[in-house]
């Protein structure tokens, strides 16, 4: 009667794994690639689920109503998507007994726990049992894709197609077929233009005060040097070019310039143009970017040239997951003004930054911290200063293509020497406020409203100044 007893047992789990992972495959469908029910050749039998019947043959059936409790939690945590805590569950049945049922299981919850390496174990492992398994292979070429071996996904992806799917996997396949091809192309590039309308609400970024107290008495500012309101015209152009050497985890190319104009319809003498070219390699890994580029800016100011700048930007970030990465930057800027009356504001700046980001919600919510450092040492010791800053930002990117950015920066100032009319050295606290919300539309194009605030603190009157501008632009890309 026991060896009866135990043989029931044995006949029930077995069928109860087999229409588990049936269930499995009709239900779990997060992979674009695949549609309901799509699981080739799921009733045959594999070796490693016969291995498993000889394994549950053995064991009493006490042992095999545990293992049937713990897999009962499992499976409830994981159609309750709490994958986190049913994949130490499968492993730990996994460790008694293995059946393509929980590999499979392992599998899919190591892939949304971001265990990719378990996760592609345990696909191969299933795929050297029994290679028709069609939905294991699609979900193999997703993972290789993640990881940048696009080679792979594409060989995994074909031996799909070749096997004639159904139409509607055709159609997917095709799409991802796409999207390598797109992500193994050796050259891409963007452009990016916007014109908008500024108002600003101290376009001089003069004191409130007209009459300042300094030493020796009162100063008075003259007509361009006090707070003046104004609107302006803004126009800001972008492009960008890559070019990838090899495989997407290697060497690239990248090549940046933009343009920046703000042109005001009262008080020209406060225009200001900008242009930047910036180029360098950069370094992709399955974790990592490094860049290094270098480059070269011209300003004007006052419809006039106003410096020229040479600078080299690179920076490191690691990703320990996708919800968290670290990044470090250092800028390195050599400035030059043309007029020989500014020659003391010829300078040489070295800034460091490091920037903790965290990912939410697929990306929907992008939190950052920045803590940075920054010296600048002019001809002329009163422009010269040491500053440090933090900075928190938040991105919010809607399936509308609605997204909304917010960021907030405090920094402080200390200059080396006093400036004129002040007998302490300048001591400046800057907090700053943007914030932008956008909408794209039509595909290529998007239309935006800004709000940058600035308050600028001083121990010098001549520098406190408190300044707003206000933003609505219209802009295309491709």
């Amino acid at each position: 009667m026991r060896s009866l007893s135990r043989c029931f047992l044995v006949i029930i789990i077995s069928f109860f794994l087999t229409v588990s992972l049936n269930f499995t495959v009709a239900a779990q469908q997060n992979n674009p690639l695949t549609q309901p029910g799509e699981y080739a050749a799921e009733e045959e039998t594999s070796p490693i689920d016969e291995a498993a019947v000889e394994q549950l043959r053995e064991m009493t059936p006490r042992e095999i109503e545990e293992l049937d409790k713990k897999l009962a939690e499992a499976l409830t945590l994981y159609y309750d998507s709490e994958f986190s805590k049913a994949l130490p569950i499968f492993n730990e049945i996994s460790d008694r007994v293995e059946t393509m049922d929980i590999m499979w299981w392992i599998g899919t919850s190591a892939m949304k726990t971001g265990k990719i390496e378990l996760a592609m174990k345990k696909f191969k492992d299933m795929l050297a049992a029994n290679p028709n398994l069609h939905r294991v292979r699609l979900e193999l070429a997703t993972i290789y894709f993640k990881l940048g071996r696009y080679e792979k996904a594409k060989r995994e992806i074909k031996t799909v197609q070749s096997a004639s799917p159904p139409e509607a996997i055709q159609k997917n396949i095709e799409k991802f077929l796409a999207a390598l091809e797109e992500r193994t192309k050796k050259a891409s590039w963007n452009v990016r233009f916007s014109q908008g309308i500024m108002y600003d609400t101290n376009a001089s970024s003069g004191p409130g005060n007209r009459e300042l107290s300094v030493i020796g008495g009162t100063l008075t500012l003259g007509d361009e040097s006090k707070q003046l309101r104004d609107e302006a015209l803004v126009t800001s152009l972008s492009g960008n070019y890559l070019y990838d050497f090899g495989e997407r985890q290697g060497i690239m190319w990248n090549t940046d310039a933009s343009l920046y104009d703000s042109a005001y319809l009262s008080h020209s003498q406060f225009n200001y143009f900008m242009i930047d070219l910036a180029t360098g390699p950069w370094w992709a890994g399955r974790k990592d970017i490094v860049k290094l580029p270098f480059g070269y800016k011209e300003q004007y100011y006052e419809s006039e040239r106003l410096s020229h700048v040479f600078h080299i930007d690179p920076s490191y970030e690691h990703f320990f997951n996708q919800y968290f990465s670290m990044k470090g930057a250092y800028s390195y800027n050599k400035e030059f003004y043309y007029k020989k009356s500014n020659a003391s504001l010829d300078n040489i700046t070295h800034s460091y930054g490091v920037t903790p980001t965290i990912y939410l919600a697929n990306r929907m919510h992008t939190l950052s911290g920045t803590v940075g450092w920054e010296n600048r040492n002019a001809d002329g010791r009163k422009y010269s200063y040491d500053s440090y800053y933090y900075a928190f930002s938040y991105l919010l990117s809607l399936p509308t293509k609605t997204s909304f950015f917010f960021r907030y920066k405090w920094s402080r100032k200390d200059y080396k020497e006093k400036p004129t009319f002040y007998n302490l050295p300048r001591e400046d606290m800057q907090d700053s406020i943007t914030a932008v919300i956008s909408q794209e539309f039509l595909k290529h194009f998007s239309s935006s409203f800004a709000i940058n605030y600035m308050d600028n603190n001083s121990n010098a009157s001549l520098y406190e100044y408190e300044k707003a501008t206000y933003t609505l632009s219209l802009g295309f890309a491709f």
